[in-house]
């Protein structure tokens, strides 16, 4: 982005902040659950704030994006690579599945349940997978 657009967007975001800051003398002094959400957009949006501000005056990010999680499955994996992989999957789809079933209101719930969906998503890649490689292997033993 050029220097001008991220004073702009250090800008908005300061002010997108400062007028959450002020909605949270609207609540009640003992309703706490009700400006937990305020205040963690608020500091969501001064960690933007932080990482613009070192990016107009550095010119460079000022931490480096986790990589994302695979969401498909590579490309050229034998049937026993797939195997392996779909059997670690449903592994971890299991430890999820306990996670949220024991602790479903801790802090990370949401967390573990978009990795649960993005497994689940994973698993039926690496099924659907592996059922196009038998069926092939079936094809080519009949001689077709």
């Amino acid at each position: 982005m050029e220097k001008e657009q991220l004073m702009l967007k250090a800008e908005d975001l300061h002010r997108r902040a400062a007028l959450l800051s002020n909605t949270l003398a609207d609540f009640a002094d003992n309703d706490v659950a009700g400006r937990l959400p305020v205040v963690k957009q608020i500091l969501q949006l001064r960690e933007e704030w932080k990482d613009v501000r070192f990016e107009i005056e550095t010119g460079q990010q000022r931490r480096k994006l986790p990589e994302p999680k695979p969401t498909t499955i590579p490309l050229g994996m034998s049937e026993a690579e797939i195997k392996v992989e779909l059997a670690r999957t449903r592994v971890n789809i299991s430890k999820n599945k306990q996670k949220l079933e024991e602790q479903p209101d801790h802090k990370k719930a949401d967390v573990w349940q978009a990795e649960l969906d993005r497994l689940i998503g994973l698993r039926e890649a690496l099924e659907a997978e592996l059922g196009e490689i038998k069926y092939k292997q079936e094809l080519k033993n009949e001689g077709l």
